[in-house]
């Protein structure tokens, strides 16, 4: 009986070493939020000397505590943690990963040129949103008087003062803008004359046309509020070259911020 326990051990023994050599395979596996493993140099210093895909095949050279040593394929030699290590037997196919959701991969390591411009967002992506109602300031481009203007007649402005958004110069200043006479009324015995005008568009920084609307005229405290202007009784209105007038953005305006630049630091960013 003592004889036959003692041949059991001696098996036991030598079967051992051949357990530990069918443990010698292995593959990385990644967490859900990486697409990658480090390979550490040294578990001591923690210095990394590259990185290790999901799913590629290893070879266990040792294991201490939660630390295990590998070898790759292309012969790089390192220390992973356990945890990142799974186990098979020769002859078995690995485990395939996951596929892992990333679009670039990243490591502290890297140079920090490489970092700033990776970690930038996609500029084709971006957009930057002109919102409903947002102001546009406009001067008037020649002079308009209610006994030469006609109904239809275009009506050219420039902008008055910048348009920007998010940083970016969306409407520059003395840009054009298009509006039309909408009322065009002479004096009459007596009657005052009338013009009214709207504006249509004005052109984005980026060449596109953006579509207005326009409520009325900025005039002197004195006079009435209204597109129209009426002056004293018997005359004629004029609007003199440069009459400012506002018109507003009609509905959100969802732009490619990468179409526009940067505005000058001193340009005040306008109302969201």
């Amino acid at each position: 009986m003592k004889r036959s326990i003692q041949m059991l051990a001696i098996v036991f023994l030598l079967m051992l070493p051949l357990s530990c050599k069918a443990q010698k395979l292995g593959q990385i596996e990644c967490s859900r939020q990486e697409g990658y493993v480090y390979l550490y140099s040294s578990m001591v210093t923690m210095e990394i000397s590259t990185t290790l895909k999901c799913g590629q095949r290893v070879t266990i050279l040792d294991r201490s505590d939660d630390v295990i040593h590998i070898r790759t394929d292309a012969g790089e030699d390192g220390f992973v943690p356990l945890s990142n290590v799974g186990f098979f037997k020769p002859g078995t196919a690995p485990k395939a990963s996951a596929p892992v959701a990333t679009t670039r991969e990243l490591t502290h390591y890297d140079k920090p040129a490489r970092l700033a411009a990776t970690s930038q967002p996609s500029a084709v992506a971006h957009e930057i949103v002109l919102k409903n109602q947002t102001a546009v300031h406009l001067k008037l481009g020649h002079e308009l008087s209610s006994a030469t203007a006609h109904v239809g007649e275009e009506v050219n402005f420039e902008v008055a003062q910048d348009v920007v958004v998010g940083g970016l110069l969306l409407v520059a200043k003395g840009a054009p803008a298009v509006g039309a006479v909408t009322e065009a009324e002479p004096r009459k015995r007596g009657k005052a004359g009338k013009i009214n005008v709207s504006i249509a568009s004005v052109q984005l920084a980026n060449g596109e046309k953006l579509a207005l609307r326009s409520f009325g005229i900025e005039q002197p405290a004195d006079q009435k509020s209204g597109m129209s202007i009426p002056l004293m009784h018997g005359k004629d209105v004029t609007l003199a070259k440069d009459t400012e007038m506002t018109a507003y953005v009609d509905g959100d305006q969802h732009l490619k911020a990468a179409s526009f630049a940067a505005a000058p630091s001193s340009t005040q960013s306008a109302s969201q």
